[in-house]
Parts: C-alpha cells; sequence; structure tokens
C-alpha cells in the first residue's frame, strides 16, 4: 500500500506541475495579444510565439508525464486488489483447515470417551 500511496502523491505533484504549465501557456498567449495589440516589431513577436510553442511543448511532455503515472497507479491498484483476494482466499483455506482441525480433535476425544465408556460398562459385567 505504501507504493501506492507514494505514486498518488507524485500523480497530484505532476497534477500541480501541468496546471501551472497551463497557466504558464495562457500568460504566454495573453502576452502574444498584447503585443499584437501593442503593435510590437516582429522579433518581439515571434520571441513570444516561440516561448508559447515551448510552453505548449512542455505541457505536452508533462500530460504523457502524467499518463504514465497513471498507469502505474493503475497496475499498482491492480496488484493490490490481487494480493487481497490471495489473503481473503489464505485466510479461508485457514479458516477452513482449522474448523477440520477442530471437528477432528473432538471426535478423537468422543471416540476416547466412548471407549472408556466401553470399559467401564465391560469390567462392571
Amino acid at each position: 500500500m505504501g507504493e501506492l500511496g507514494q505514486l498518488r502523491r507524485q500523480e497530484a505533484e505532476e497534477i500541480e506541475k501541468l496546471a501551472a504549465l497551463r497557466r504558464e501557456f495562457h500568460n504566454a498567449c495573453v502576452l502574444i495579444e498584447e503585443g499584437l495589440r501593442d503593435k510590437l516589431d516582429p522579433g518581439e513577436l515571434e520571441r513570444r510565439d516561440d516561448y508559447a510553442r515551448a510552453c505548449h511543448d512542455d505541457i505536452r511532455v508533462q500530460e504523457l508525464t502524467l499518463a504514465a503515472i497513471r498507469e502505474k497507479i493503475e497496475a499498482k491498484r491492480e496488484e493490490v486488489v490481487k494480493a487481497r483476494r490471495e489473503k481473503r482466499v489464505l485466510e479461508t483455506l485457514r479458516d477452513k483447515q482449522e474448523r477440520e482441525y477442530v471437528l477432528a480433535a473432538e471426535r478423537a476425544e468422543q471416540n476416547t470417551l466412548d471407549e472408556m465408556a466401553s470399559l467401564r460398562y465391560a469390567r462392571g459385567l
């Protein structure tokens, strides 16, 4: 369970990084719009556009990173579910074997008591 919790914390961190990158991209787009409105020189507009494209690329990489972490989470979750099932099966088997042992012990005790009663009866005759 510790690994799953660690992966979920990592997912939360990556989600926050993605949100920050999206905010940064939005700000870059606003800068481009302001530059167009203020009629900045083409070189400055190109630099702002390059920055926005770089932000967009960073977002895509972060989305892929997040998708990979989510795949790991799903795999770990399935592993945990499988382990829980196996544990339940083992507990059920152990409980069944315990009941069988107790029943066998009770039978053996009853046989001993029956034998003792038979011997006492036979001595009394």
